[in-house]
């Protein structure tokens, strides 16, 4: 019996999707904090909301429909849509994370933490799915990955024949 990577990239889907569900309700709960509410945390709150509640959408129907299908999960959709999404969730909380830095330490600060925390661990589970799509990808998945290749050496094996 093979090794259940299906399994294994499900969990790792599901385990994203709750840490940034976890990121999102901390960070829903900063908003109105005195901290963000007066100023003195703009750009690094506001580019984390930006971006968060996308990825975080996403990742809840990709998982979804993970447990529904058998077939979703190891394609080139969600290789591309891991690997974008773990580089913007990357970016985006070590940004929230390094504003952090010289934080004022009030009641808030645990808050600002555990969202950025959450969403560093899930862009690097979503970095990780990504390699394990990109690993254990069925050939017959990589003809979509790059099409214009895959009709190219099509046409040389007709011209052969």
């Amino acid at each position: 019996m093979g090794f259940p990577i299906r399994i294994v990239n499900c969990l790792l889907l599901i385990v994203t999707a709750i840490l940034e569900i976890i990121g999102l309700v901390f960070l829903i709960l900063l908003l109105s904090s005195h901290c963000v509410l007066g100023g003195e945390y703009g750009i690094s709150v506001w580019l984390y909301i930006y971006f968060l509640p996308g990825i975080t959408i996403q990742s809840l129907v990709l998982a979804i429909f993970r447990l529904c299908c058998n077939t979703v999960g190891l394609d080139p959709i969600a290789l591309a849509f891991n690997f974008a999404s773990g580089i913007v969730c990357l970016i985006t909380a070590l940004v929230l994370l390094v504003a952090m830095i010289d934080h004022c330490g009030n009641e808030f600060a645990y808050m600002f933490y555990v969202s950025g925390a959450c969403g560093l661990v899930a862009g690097l589970l979503h970095l990780l799915n990504a390699c394990l799509c990109n690993i254990y990808m069925p050939n017959s998945e990589w003809r979509y990955l790059k099409p214009s290749k895959y009709s190219r050496s099509n046409a040389e094996q007709e011209s052969f024949m």
